[in-house]
């Protein structure tokens, strides 16, 4: 066959990639060839169509499209060592149409292409939320990353509905960044991958030529693009990376981890290795990736040196952080040696996965920008609400007293120490409750549990002998965000409280006299009564969060410091305690959760 009867055969999804080109010249043949070269290099035997820069006139303009098409065998992923005849045989595709100003690319069983696609610039959210929104537009389904830095808290949601602008509230969203969509304008389905800058019309296939005029029509449309304001104007926009790229200063980033878990689910990662050179030889050594990971699950400082941007991590000293021009990269030598293997047989450096798939959030001296999935963020209600966030701080004179956080204990101790953070938390609101229990250390859901025919309680309480520690605070939000799901707990859950709670307290090798249940009969009433309370539809939830190392007369004059563009000694502490304490009012909105930090005046 002719490469005219090739094409004619060929039927695709009207499902593609779209970038924009830093200028309005077309591709050239040389860079066309090189980019299938590098896709093509695992092919068998010669390309079964490839053709470069063939021209395509539409509406009196012309295009241009090149496509490559080859077969490649690799072995399956469920057998160790390669077999003769038990190879799977694959083809693969990469169309790219030319627009001057615009790139399509359509692809399947490619990579490799990332130095590619790095020339061109992907679509605004902006832009590709509004080309396919209107008035009488349907929001089916939204996928999103949160923000949140706290590393408890929830990463991703999905949700699904007719039209969600009817049932989902906007408040909040605006920690949200949408990652894919689904919109149905009058029947026609349209899947949006904003994170990729990918457009998928839902629906049959079309010829080659019908691509090409779909293709087209899109671009038009990206051309004629007004911004309109939506629903999803309602989430996390997008602000020119460029603009303030000269003056960012990092403070700190969280890695995130969920990506790669999820290719170990799906059983896309073969496994994982180090490759380092002993005598002009390469030697590959097998390593368990996720007892690696697992030491990356936290908020990283950053400390600016002569080096450049340094993360402050325990295992791997030399990893720094570097601003592109387009973008924020991590690199270290050590882990440059770090390989992950997939199940196509292709390898790559975990940073060089990390920095691909764009997995870390990163905060800055400037508290409203934030940067995550390769872009840049402002939020400026972080600054703006600053009368609403500290409402939830509540000054009490009693924790300028508290010298531990539970006390010492005897063997005939009953009750905790007067200058505790515990016996703080009993005298002033164990009252207040029909029911209080101790529920610390094993598994706790709480330091303490309160009950009431009103309100579920939980009060995590921490001392610490410091001031403004974003560290120290970050870990009594962890505590509080990992637990919230414990407020309505499930059935299975109770056996366990029920051994638990029948026990006297113990502490430092030391059996009190201290009963954990506080305030109540028994641990089965106990049990009951929660179980009672946590199906009534008004209960109301509530956190309290316990804490002597911050004045909330001093955080207040920080934050209006920082609000002024003020310099204090504090700021980047004051800085990730203002993101902590906005994700867990964000957490604790969600789970329908009132939340208070208690703290010294």
């Amino acid at each position: 066959m002719n490469e005219e009867i090739l094409l004619q055969n060929i039927i695709l999804h009207e499902n593609a990639y779209f970038f924009i080109k830093e200028n309005s010249q077309y591709l050239t043949k040389r860079l066309i060839k090189t980019t299938f070269e590098e896709a093509s290099q695992d092919k068998q035997g010669r390309f079964l169509l490839n053709i470069h820069k063939k021209p395509y006139v539409i509406n009196e303009r012309e295009i241009y499209y090149s496509i490559a098409i080859f077969k490649y065998i690799k072995k399956p992923s469920f057998i160790e060592e390669s077999i003769v005849g038990w190879e799977e045989t694959k083809l693969a595709y990469i169309c790219l149409i030319d627009f001057e100003n615009h790139i399509v690319i359509a692809k399947r069983n490619i990579s490799k292409i990332n130095d590619f696609l790095s020339l061109f610039e992907p679509l605004d959210y902006d832009v590709m939320t509004s080309i396919f929104s209107n008035e009488n537009t349907s929001f089916e389904k939204l996928s999103m990353d949160n923000m949140n830095i706290s590393d408890k808290a929830i990463r991703q949601k999905s949700l699904e509905s007719n039209n969600l602008k009817d049932n989902v509230s906007t408040f909040g969203l605006q920690g949200y960044i949408l990652n894919n969509v689904r919109v149905n304008n009058d029947d026609s389905k349209i899947a949006l991958s904003l994170n990729a800058s990918r457009i998928n019309q839902l629906g049959p296939k079309n010829n080659f030529e019908g691509f090409l005029k779909w293709s087209d029509k899109v671009v038009e449309s990206i051309k004629d693009c007004t911004l309109k304001i939506s629903f999803l104007s309602s989430f996390a926009t997008s602000v020119d990376y460029t603009k303030y790229k000269d003056v960012l200063n990092p403070t700190a980033i969280l890695i995130i981890l969920n990506k790669l878990y999820k290719e170990y689910e799906e059983n896309k990662i073969k496994r994982c290795f180090i490759k380092v050179k002993i005598n002009n030889e390469y030697i590959e050594r097998d390593i368990n990736l996720l007892s690696i990971l697992k030491h990356f699950e936290k908020l990283i400082e950053i400390e600016f040196t002569n080096g450049g941007y340094h993360l402050k991590h325990e295992l791997i000293k030399d990893l720094f952080l570097f601003k592109n021009n387009k973008s924020i990269t991590l690199r270290s030598a050590k882990l440059a040696k770090v390989h992950v293997e997939y199940e196509n047989d292709l390898s790559f450096p975990i940073l060089s996965v990390l920095n691909w798939t764009k997995s870390y959030i990163i905060t800055f001296d400037n508290p409203e920008l934030i940067y995550c999935n390769r872009k840049l963020f402002k939020d400026s209600r972080l600054l703006g609400n600053l009368e609403g966030l500290l409402k939830i701080f509540i000054p009490y004179s009693e924790l300028e007293n508290v010298s531990s956080e539970k006390g010492s204990f005897r063997i005939t101790s009953t009750l905790f120490d007067t200058n505790s953070v515990f016996g703080f938390v009993e005298e002033e609101f164990m009252a207040n409750h029909d029911y209080f229990i101790c529920d610390d250390l094993y598994k706790e859901w709480a330091d303490h549990i309160g009950l009431s025919e009103n309100t579920i309680s939980f009060y995590h309480s921490k001392y610490k002998d410091s001031n403004f520690s974003a560290s120290d605070f970050q870990d009594i939000i962890g505590q509080a965000l990992k637990n919230l799901g414990n407020l309505s707990p499930g059935e299975d859950q109770w056996s366990l409280k029920e051994n638990y709670w029948q026990r006297t307290y113990k502490n430092d090798g030391i059996v009190t006299q201290i009963s954990r249940i506080r305030t109540g009969q028994d641990e089965e009433d106990v049990i009951e009564y929660f179980k009672k309370v946590k199906g009534y539809p008004n209960i109301k939830k509530q956190v309290f969060i316990v804490i002597n190392f911050i004045s909330k007369a001093a955080l207040e004059d920080r934050l209006m410091k920082l609000q002024n563009a003020e310099y204090f000694v504090e700021r980047n502490e004051v800085i990730q305690i203002l993101w902590f304490v906005s994700s867990l009012i964000s957490s604790c909105y969600e789970a329908n959760t009132e939340v208070y930090i208690c703290c010294r005046p």
